[in-house]
């Protein structure tokens, strides 16, 4: 029976694959047709498969074993996801394309965060502010070993996203490795219906339109014109594009968003694959031109690429940060047929309008500035959950940095301001106590994430205050780059 159902599977493979190919390969330079070395091929694999099945030990009290034809259809997945393995990390052999949609359309419990193939493993890419990764301290670059302490040294990109997700509540333990650190961290963390705001914008600095964009949806474009139309409102002189952390999403919201920044007509972006080159220009009308700065980081991949790409290229703004991730690469699902299966392959590359991949490179900015080191971000982690912290913001009020601010302004005879500062002072020195060691930017950051000023956090991020500074010496020089 094992024996005949295997034989079946061989023999419809190789009439579907064969028989209309046949005919078109041209011989190969040792006298061999590109059809004869695939069929060479396929016998080896054939041969391998009857191994399998005739000599491969069961364990006939292992009751989680499946009947035999569940087992050949498992074998022929494997194999299958293992030949798109050897192409690259995003392409892949999709079960169920119907649940596959569904998952990839509005809300689904996870742990907020995307994650991508560098070097062959699985690294966090992205954890999104406010959602479960970030709360359990998950950061950009971290690289995932074990899920359920399950390896993913041979998980495909989607399995080790399909293990990640699950129903809201459920937990996963996943285990860690983080550059310089020198043993793996475990944590487990509890999944979460995942819904965070496309765009977020404020009016920071001297009249600065500050927009955030955590991801490139369909609804960005119109988040964005709304955000325009507040910023005409407001008489703003210039714009932070804040695309850090952004994994990307759809390629229109990256060209909408893009053309609000550059002339119509302008290339932002080509696609060239098997296929002829695609062009993407910039549509609409043309906004007005204030200075711009637009930020990014490891976490920026793909759209968010794309779109500091452009800028950077036609020199229409200045990118800051640190380099991009590196995800310029175009998938295409090919439903299977007669089945409800479906393939994603790369088909393509995009390029940015001066004709470079910045596939697995990155785009790196014309002025690079710091964040907060690995070692800054655990100190801030642990303080978060301090309860000094949490007694010093109950004390002094969920306004205490425009407090501070204020005090560290006045005239020395202000008696409330000195106490504050001391008050401030004590604090500190309690942290050092603690072994909780970080520089005055990154305790008001800390002390920024937990109040309800969403402006504490955006004046006390040192990557902004470097954008806010590098806007007043663009205003000084003509207002555009």
């Amino acid at each position: 029976m094992k024996k005949n159902c295997l034989y079946i599977i061989i023999l419809t493979f190789l009439i579907s694959v064969l028989l209309p190919l046949s005919w078109s390969f041209a011989e190969t330079e040792n006298g061999k047709t590109e059809n004869e070395k695939l069929l060479e091929n396929l016998a080896l694999f054939s041969e391998i498969l009857a191994y399998i099945k005739q000599e491969h030990f069961d364990d006939p009290h292992d009751e989680k074993q499946e009947e035999d034809v569940i087992d050949d259809k498992k074998l022929m997945e494997g194999a299958i996801k293992g030949m798109l393995r050897t192409l690259d990390p995003y392409s892949q052999y999709i079960p169920d394309y119907i649940t596959f949609s569904t998952q990839n359309r509005g809300n689904y419990g996870g742990l907020g965060m995307t994650v991508g193939m560098r070097n062959d493993m699985i690294t966090v890419i992205t954890p999104f502010k406010g959602n479960p990764a970030a709360l359990a301290g998950i950061q950009n670059g971290d690289i995932i070993s074990q899920i359920d302490g399950e390896s993913t040294a041979v998980m495909s990109l989607n399995d080790a996203v399909d293990l990640l997700r699950g129903e809201p509540g459920t937990s996963v333990s996943i285990t860690i490795i983080r550059p310089k650190e020198s043993r793996p961290i475990e944590v487990t963390i509890t999944r979460e219906v995942i819904r965070m705001p496309s765009v977020e914008t404020e009016i920071i600095g001297d009249n600065i339109g500050y927009i955030k964009i955590n991801q490139f949806l369909q609804t960005t474009a119109n988040d964005v014109d709304n955000a325009f139309a507040e910023f005409d409102q407001n008489n703003i002189n210039g714009i932070i594009l804040d695309l850090r952390l952004n994994p990307g999403g759809l390629l229109g919201s990256a060209v909408d968003i893009a053309s609000d920044f550059l002339e119509p007509g302008q290339l932002i972006v080509y696609s060239q694959g098997i296929e002829d080159r695609q062009d993407f220009s910039a549509q609409g009308e043309a906004r007005e031109k204030f200075p711009l700065i637009v930020l990014v980081d490891g976490g920026s991949a793909s759209a968010s690429e794309i779109v500091a790409g452009a800028i950077r290229d036609h020199r229409r703004g200045l990118v800051m940060g640190n380099k991009t991730f590196g995800k310029a690469s175009v998938q295409k699902v090919f439903p299977l047929s007669d089945s409800k299966a479906a393939v994603k392959l790369t088909v393509a590359h995009y390029y940015t309008p001066k004709g470079v991949n910045i596939n697995k490179i990155g785009v790196i900015p014309d002025v690079e500035t710091s964040g907060f080191s690995r070692s800054e971000r655990q100190m801030q982690f642990k303080l978060r959950n301090h309860e000094t912290l949490k007694s010093f913001v109950e004390e002094h009020g969920d306004d205490v940095l425009e407090k501070l601010a204020a005090a560290e302004h006045a005239s020395r005879d202000d008696r409330e301001a000195t106490k504050l500062l001391q008050a401030y002072r004590r604090f500190t020195d309690a942290l050092t106590e603690e072994q909780i060691v970080l520089s005055d930017i990154g305790i008001k950051y800390t002390l920024a994430l937990v109040t309800e000023n969403i402006k504490d956090e955006l004046e006390h991020d040192p990557q902004i205050v470097a954008a806010v500074e590098q806007m007043k010496v663009i205003r000084l020089l003509g207002g555009q780059n």
